[in-house]
């Protein structure tokens, strides 16, 4: 409502996790003028030629999340960014959980592309058996933090580095970014241009942030009441080996879940 007041627009929004349905958006002429998503599908229409350049907004991104595209267009504008880990109910490791025969639930982050890399890795271990034992329910973003979740292991963010020690510690970790992209067939890129230039504006974002369980991934969110470790130079800090970094979207990934795993989400 304060944007519309500032900048005399409207907003009609549509909430979607349906990457068929963010296609059809995105490919429609004219598009929807704006996207909120996760890195890795922006990469993928991306590389489509389906997002227009957002350059003029890319200083305030932090150098370590600009990567690539310092070479050529700046289509995937960062806002937020999280490593997640996977503890029990008390905050005990994940092998205890899985030891533990009266805790039983497992909550996964709500993206097929994880939860499938989950599976994959799980059943490289030889421990994907156990974990089917446990009944698996997904949260979506604004779940991660609620009472609800703490009744069994939860998938959220990486309070502190888990210990080297353990045999399934090991990529129980990710990697995720959340931005903004501007689709190419829009018909407002100066007006979605605007829009991103507020949001990403330090009045916002300091005012924003800590009302999320994100970090920021834009330089300047350096406020004193801001954590050092929500910052975007935090994640030097990280150690980001053994850790899920998804790169592409996979458009196969639910069909994948099912067949593979007799998972439907």
């Amino acid at each position: 409502m304060k944007i519309e007041s500032e900048l005399h627009v409207r907003f009609s929004v549509v909430v979607t996790r349906d990457w068929d349905s963010i296609l059809a958006h995105v490919v429609s002429s004219p598009g929807v003028d704006l996207l909120f998503l996760p890195s890795f599908w922006a990469r993928t229409l991306g590389s489509q030629h389906l997002l227009a350049d957002v350059s003029s907004l890319k200083s305030r991104v932090a150098s370590d999340f600009i990567g690539d595209s310092a070479k050529g267009d700046f289509q995937f504008l960062p806002f937020y960014w999280m490593k997640t880990s996977i503890v029990g109910p008390l905050n005990e490791p994940f092998d205890q959980f899985l030891q533990n025969k009266k805790e039983n639930v497992l909550f996964l982050l709500a993206d097929e592309d994880l939860i499938l890399r989950h599976f994959q890795i799980w059943k490289e271990q030889g421990i994907f058996e156990s974990i089917s034992q446990k009944k698996i329910l997904t949260l979506q973003l604004d779940q991660i933090l609620t009472e609800d979740a703490r009744l069994g292991a939860v998938e959220g963010p990486l309070l502190q580095e888990p210990a080297k020690s353990g045999p399934h510690r090991a990529l129980l970790n990710a990697l995720l970014i959340w931005g903004a992209a501007i689709p190419a067939s829009s018909s407002q890129k100066a007006l979605a241009l605007d829009v991103l230039d507020l949001l990403t504006s330090v009045e916002y974002q300091q005012r924003d942030l800590l009302k999320t369980p994100f970090n920021s991934a834009l330089s300047a969110v350096n406020a004193n009441q801001i954590p050092l470790q929500r910052r975007a130079e935090a994640v030097r800090n990280l150690q980001l080996k053994d850790t899920i970094i998804l790169e592409r979207k996979n458009k196969d990934a639910k069909t994948q879940l099912r067949n593979d795993f007799n998972f439907i989400l």
